[in-house]
């Protein structure tokens, strides 16, 4: 069912009673003048959506302009070739299509950065200018420990 139907809820308890002739007659008459309440509601609905897609089209233009005049004419020429490319062969092959496929890399999970951080910064002897920000953190965690730990023998 459609959702501008849903005001066929309120009516439908009172059809019950109803014989399944007059039942039928009651929710049809409902529905067409929903219908009809939808139609002559439609141009207003459209016209509001026209002039909304009209303007995103010229917000669309702008952004494609700066995006072109940032982008470098050497690769500008290439992305034109791959795409005439794979319109000439997207009925023969459509993996040709995948060139219009998004290219995102995955960010590093938080555990892999840990990961990183840890390995590049796991010389303990080496000089205090070249240890990392995870190796100094580990450090004055130990130093923390350590400190608590004498804490609690002198008490």
């Amino acid at each position: 069912m459609e959702t501008l139907w849903a005001h066929l809820n309120l009516i439908s308890p009172a059809a019950w009673g109803m014989s399944s002739l007059h039942q039928q007659e009651c929710l049809d008459y409902q529905m067409n003048d929903s219908n009809f309440c939808k139609m002559i509601c439609m141009k207003r609905t459209l016209c509001q959506k026209y002039k909304l897609a009209k303007n995103g089209i010229a917000k669309s233009g702008r952004a494609f302009d700066r995006l072109n005049e940032a982008a470098p004419s050497h690769l500008k020429t290439e992305w034109l070739a791959q795409e005439r490319v794979a319109q000439s062969s997207r009925i023969r092959d459509l993996a040709a299509m995948d060139l219009y496929d998004i290219n995102i890399k995955k960010a590093p999970s938080i555990k892999e950065i840990e990961l990183r951080l840890l390995e590049d910064g796991n010389a303990c002897n080496a000089a205090p200018s070249h240890r990392s920000v995870a190796m100094w953190i580990s450090t004055g965690l130990a130093i923390e420990e350590a400190q608590i730990a004498l804490l609690i023998e002198i008490q």
